[in-house]
């Protein structure tokens, strides 16, 4: 596509960091990547949560710690301070019966909301042949 910017980021593909309103799937995000770690302190989570991150921008430690708050008080997750290994103390969070739960709600809604992206980006690109077909 003619006038595309490039990721700065991936090199690759039309870049998804500034994109406007793109809804970065936090929640589910944070959730599973707890889940794949069995219990883990929330900068090991954040750093698994960029691998599952749905645009190129990753996800700000600031949203991961924001999420993992708002799970502890919809008991989603629950947290204990960890000493061990020396250094400061860490909150250690774990999945809940409750999060488990919660993550198969996530992947009903994710699966919905693929089908509708399917439908707008075909719309998308249904505009623009019409518009192509019009130019001269």
């Amino acid at each position: 596509m003619k006038g595309s910017r490039r990721c700065r980021r991936e090199g690759t593909g039309v870049c998804s960091c500034e994109m406007g309103n793109l809804y970065r799937f936090v929640e589910p995000i944070v959730l599973t990547s707890i889940a794949r770690c069995g219990e883990a302190h929330g900068y090991s989570i954040a750093q698994k949560a960029n691998e599952l991150a749905v645009t190129h921008a990753g996800l700000d430690m600031g949203a991961v710690y924001r999420t993992l708050h708002r799970l502890e008080l919809s008991s989603m997750v629950v947290s204990a301070w960890s000493t061990a290994g020396g250094g400061a103390a860490r909150r250690i969070y774990r999945l809940t019966p409750r999060g488990e739960r919660h993550i198969i709600e996530w992947a009903e809604v994710i699966d919905r909301t693929i089908g509708a992206l399917s439908a707008v980006s075909a719309a998308c690109r249904q505009v623009i042949v019409t518009e192509e077909g019009k130019r001269h």
